[in-house]
């Protein structure tokens, strides 16, 4: 690893330099250092500036780039002398405020870490004896606590306050008096943490197959060239990519370069992290959401200070502060989770193409089912393609069957789970194997309703119904939080025929229970695993076979590796097919084809049914003969007809404000500035703008919420549009409307 970096003395000769505060501002401001401050600052160094009356975060991002005529206020503390990125990545930041439309100072704020402990900042104070053993009995006059502390810390020499304070109570005062007697020495240090202190012992790489080999060779050519590289690593289910991006990691390190692992879920960066520390050691930093502030704060630092050059994380960690950058990998680059939200709107995949073109680094976009417009720009040239076509497991793909459901009522009963699926189960239970189960749908029912006079249960907040959570007798909305007591009476006519509609994961594990009373179920969704302990604690007991079986949202398609489960059921494979979204076939091909890789990953071979009311959609046809190239051809021909990615760029533009009314008004206008600003700027052939609309969910949280879609034939039309309708709005286009830029948005809800 590289030595830590040394921040320079002076930032520039007249003290000026760049600010970005953590305001929504899209442009940075000019401050000057003074001279009692300018030792040891560098760029990316959080400080403290004024801005107006307030006084605000803020992180020096090198020189002033121009001398402003207004009077320049001075940086009034430099808040932690340990710069949270370095100049490389300055550019990136530029960027990412410049390509997603958002102010500059909130792509800081949803960039850094920011640990909610205040000023320790993720240090804790150390107690160190400042005497030999033969030292510690020649003070007199100590009392009992002073003597016990002594020779507490005579065995140890030195520990964390709190661990001192688990055997000797409240010693910070006696402490006190040590300190000035020059006795112990009580000083601050950053506090470690380590998220993968529990990795198994290294085991020796196993052989590669023939493919592997060849993957591995491109790709190390590639990081000897040391030139922004991409690639796309197509690989069916347990066909090793993991391994290949070990071993592509191993090269980038023994160039001197440091190594980004994106996963799309929390859950993942367990397992995968733990395969780089087993390989790596110590030099594997965890990077995501679901860690304390103080926890990702202390890897963050870590990684800035070069004690450590590979970081593994969700999303977030595509700003991990890597120096010398040589190797990225997305994987499962097609998933929804890379997209971002809420504030910083950005879809990690395509920033981390961008970081590995600013970096030189050779960048693997790896899925089973890459996204139609990551595979149309390999087939086009643009990323170098590899396959790996076959299973390095003993096992080939499993065998997949479509359950048509209107085939298999049950008198006036539509089944949960059909007579197909239910025999299989039951055979699989009886080899002692293991079934996973996919519903992409919490709770035990999306509608609750009143049969006599139809009222629906919906949210106080949001025009959305109410998901009925039977457990935990009450209905719950899963956007806002919203909840109330399961109601015994209709608010509406006072009839207690109160009824449930529609499946979720609760209703189906409570069927699960009662077909198969004897097996041992879990079922692992955001209302199960509220927490990654939770969540990480359910997938080992599947995997070391304490679970018979496990049903889960999209949360178990992804990446894990159960060699003991052979049976995969999609139960209602429908519920995301006809989604009013333009990639719903391609969300339910690669949901059902993900899904279907957990089985038969071991010895034994695998079957998966796919339960459905429209067996003949190609999307399902496809998963079914394991043929993502029928699918990607019929896909494309579609949007190719439609005008939809990868044939067009998308932004949506969204309006919303706490007044229905206003916000309605205030997309009007907006949809008449776009109009007008593509006639004076002649992009009427490259543009079109499709709106105003009341969104599908026309209220969220309290705020009603309107949308225009603009369709662009390439990128620069688009931003002159988005660039000029911003200057065009002045302070805003209403009051108390918020204009949101979605760019490439991932769904349109």
């Amino acid at each position: 690893m590289n030595p830590s970096p040394t921040p320079a003395n002076s930032l520039t000769p007249n003290g000026l330099v760049e600010v970005a505060v953590t305001l929504p501002l899209f442009h940075t401001l000019t401050y000057r250092l003074p001279e009692k401050l300018a030792t040891g600052i560098g760029i990316g160094v959080p400080v403290l500036v004024p801005v107006g009356r307030r006084q605000v975060t803020g992180y020096i991002l090198g020189p002033a780039r121009a001398t402003p005529t207004v009077t320049i206020k001075d940086v009034n503390a430099i808040l932690d002398s340990w710069p949270r990125f370095d100049a490389a990545l300055v550019p990136f930041f530029r960027w990412l405020a410049d390509y997603y439309q958002h102010p500059i100072g909130e792509v800081f704020r949803t960039a850094l870490p920011t640990p909610r402990s205040g000023k320790n900042d993720g240090q804790e104070y150390w107690v160190t004896l400042n005497l030999t053993g033969a030292d510690v009995q020649k003070p007199g006059r100590l009392g009992l606590k002073a003597k016990a502390i002594l020779a507490f810390l005579k065995d140890i020499g030195s520990c964390p306050l709190s661990h001192l304070s688990r055997f000797i109570p409240r010693p910070r005062e006696t402490l006190g008096r040590l300190a000035r007697a020059n006795l112990v020495v009580l000083a601050p240090r950053a506090r470690h943490f380590d998220p993968l202190a529990e990795t198994p012992a290294a085991a020796p790489p196993p052989v590669l197959s023939s493919d592997q080999e060849e993957a591995c060779q491109a790709i190390r050519l590639a990081l000897r060239r040391q030139g922004f590289s991409p690639f796309l690593v197509y690989g069916v289910t347990a066909s090793g990519k993991t391994e290949v991006y070990l071993q592509a990691a191993q090269e980038a390190l023994a160039l001197k370069k440091s190594v980004l692992v994106l996963l799309p879920e929390i859950a993942l960066t367990h397992p995968i992290g733990q395969a780089f520390r087993q390989r790596f050691g110590p030099r594997v930093a965890l990077l995501h959401s679901g860690l304390s502030d103080n926890a990702r704060l202390d890897q963050w630092r870590r990684l800035a200070l070069r004690e450590m050059d590979i970081a593994v994380g969700a999303r977030s960690a595509v700003f991990a502060p890597l120096a010398d950058l040589g190797l990225i990998v997305v994987d499962e680059e097609h998933d929804q989770s890379y997209k971002n939200e809420g504030g910083l709107p950005y879809q990690a995949r395509d920033a981390a193409l961008y970081r590995g073109q600013l970096a030189g680094a050779v960048t693997l976009l790896g899925s089973a089912t890459p996204s139609v417009t990551t595979y149309y720009r390999a087939q086009r040239g643009k990323y170098q393609y590899i396959s790996l076509p076959e299973r390095v497991t003993p096992q080939s793909l499993p065998q997949v069957h479509l359950v048509n459901l209107r085939e298999h009522r049950e008198g006036r009963r539509l089944p949960i789970i059909s007579a197909p699926l239910r025999l299989a189960i039951a055979e699989t239970l009886s080899r002692k194997e293991q079934v996973l189960l996919f519903l992409n749908r919490r709770g035990y029912a999306n509608v609750y309703f009143c049969l006599f006079c139809s009222h629906i249960f919906q949210c106080q907040h949001c025009s959305v119904s109410l998901t009925l959570h039977r457990q935990e007798g009450k209905l719950r909305c899963h956007y806002c939080g919203y909840q109330e007591p399961l109601p015994v009476v209709c608010p509406q006519c006072q009839s207690t025929a109160l009824k449930h509609y529609g499946l979720g994961g609760e209703f189906l594990e409570r069927e699960v229970r009662r077909l198969f009373p004897e097996a041992r179920i879990a079922r692992l969704d955001r209302d199960t695993a509220s927490h990654r302990g939770k969540a990480i604690q359910i997938l080992e007991e599947m995997k070391t076979h304490r679970l018979d079986i496990l049903i889960g949202t999209q949360m178990i398609t992804k990446g894990h590796d159960f060699p003991q489960v052979t049976l995969v059921g999609a139960v209602a494979a429908d519920l995301s097919l006809y989604f009013p979204e333009y990639h719903a076939g391609e969300r339910t091909f690669q949901l059902l084809t993900q899904v279907a890789g957990r089985a038969g990953r071991g010895v034994r071979p695998g079957q998966v049914f796919i339960q459905t009311y429209h067996p003949e959609h190609f999307a399902l046809t496809a998963a079914q003969r394991h043929d993502y190239q029928a699918f990607y051809e019929a896909e494309l021909a579609a949007r190719r007809d439609l005008g939809y990615p990868p044939f067009t760029r998308l932004a949506l533009l969204r309006l919303q404000g706490k007044n229905a009314a206003t916000v309605e008004a205030a997309a009007h206008k907006v949809a008449r500035a776009a109009q007008t600003i593509l006639r004076t700027h002649n992009l009427e052939k490259h543009l079109r703008i499709l709106g105003p609309a009341p969104a599908p969910r026309s209220r969220l949280k309290e705020q009603y919420r309107w949308q225009i879609l603009l369709k662009s034939y390439g990128r620069q039309p688009l931003s002159a549009l988005l660039d000029q309708l911003r200057a065009s709005g002045g302070k805003g286009w209403g009051p108390d409307v918020t204009l949101l830029v979605d760019m490439d948005p991932a769904g349109m809800q």
